[in-house]
């Protein structure tokens, strides 16, 4: 996907949401967008898009996701059923294209994490960091 069709559809996606610090989440979006390699700051854009709101995978493909974007989004996207351990683990070992392209991501995002002060209700992030780095060097 274009990546300013990327930030368009995150901007217009997250339109006022906040994180519980209280700040806009696309202002975390655009630090994760700097922290990642052009290849991957259009996932970067997305990667809380389906998550949390009403934006779905066919508008995103209609838009230009490709295949290997929508499988890296799928991975990214923690399932309501789903411990969050258990979607980091999916994330750290899943493997091919979309497995090290979500990797990419989710490491730029946790780092964006670790970085805030913590607050309650904050998952255990430098936990998920270790497991994602871990899974990058036995996936490859």
């Amino acid at each position: 996907m274009d990546q300013a069709v990327a930030k368009s559809v995150a901007h217009d996606s997250h339109i006022r949401q906040r994180d519980r610090r209280g700040v806009l989440i696309v202002e975390h979006l655009a630090r994760v967008v700097a922290a990642v390699p052009a290849e991957a700051q259009p996932l970067a854009w997305l990667h809380d898009v389906l998550e949390h709101s009403p934006t779905t995978t066919s508008e995103l493909c209609g838009q230009g996701l490709t295949p290997v974007e929508l499988d890296a989004l799928d991975l990214l996207t923690r399932r309501a059923d789903e411990s969050y351990e258990l979607y980091i683990l999916r994330v750290a070992y899943a493997r091919g294209a979309a497995g090290r392209l979500a990797r990419v991501v989710k490491l730029a995002e946790l780092d964006d994490h670790i970085a805030r002060p913590w607050v309650a209700g904050d998952p255990p992030y430098a936990w998920a960091r270790r497991h994602i780095a871990v899974g990058c060097a036995r996936v490859a």
